[in-house]
C-alpha cells in the first residue's frame, strides 16, 4: 500500500471534517462514560489516593486501544492512511475515546496525596496501553 501524502484542498477539507465529527463522537461518549465517575468520587470528604485513581477512564482507553489495533491489524489494514472511514474511525472516534491527557490531568490529585503511588498509576496506564495494543495484535492472529 502506497500512502497518498499529499491531500487536495477538497480532501483536506473532508478528512479534516471526518476527523473532527469522529472526535466529536469519541469524545461526548467519554465524556459521558467518566462523567458518572467524576460524580461518585465527589460525595466524599476525605479522600485517599486510591479513591483518586480514574479507574473508568483507563478502562476507556484499554478497550480503545484494543480495538483500535484490532481495527487497523484487521478491516482498516489495507485502508490508506488518508481514507476517510480511517480518518473518522480511528484518528476521530478513537483519538476522541481515548485520553491519555485527561488520564493524566487525573493523575495531579493522587501526586498530592503520594508521589510514590502516583508513578506507579502513571506506569500502570502506560503499560496497560501497551498490553491492550499487543492483545489486538494477537487476538487477530487467530
Amino acid at each position: 500500500m502506497h500512502a497518498n501524502v499529499t491531500l487536495k484542498p477538497r480532501e483536506f477539507v473532508m478528512a479534516l471534517s471526518s476527523a473532527a465529527a469522529g472526535g466529536f463522537v469519541g469524545t461526548l461518549l467519554r465524556d459521558r462514560v467518566t462523567g458518572l465517575e467524576h460524580f461518585s468520587s465527589a460525595t466524599s470528604s476525605y479522600v485517599t489516593w486510591p479513591q483518586e485513581i480514574p479507574w473508568v477512564l483507563l478502562g476507556v482507553n484499554f478497550v480503545g486501544v484494543f480495538l483500535a489495533t484490532r481495527l487497523l491489524r484487521g478491516p482498516l489494514r489495507h485502508h490508506d492512511p488518508n481514507d476517510l472511514t480511517r480518518v473518522l474511525v480511528i484518528t476521530g472516534f478513537f483519538g476522541g475515546l481515548t485520553s491519555y491527557s485527561g488520564l493524566f490531568v487525573d493523575l495531579a490529585a493522587i501526586w498530592h496525596l503520594s508521589i510514590g503511588w502516583c508513578v506507579a498509576v502513571a506506569l500502570g496506564a502506560i503499560l496497560s496501553g501497551v498490553l491492550a495494543g499487543w492483545l489486538g495484535l494477537r487476538w487477530h492472529r487467530r
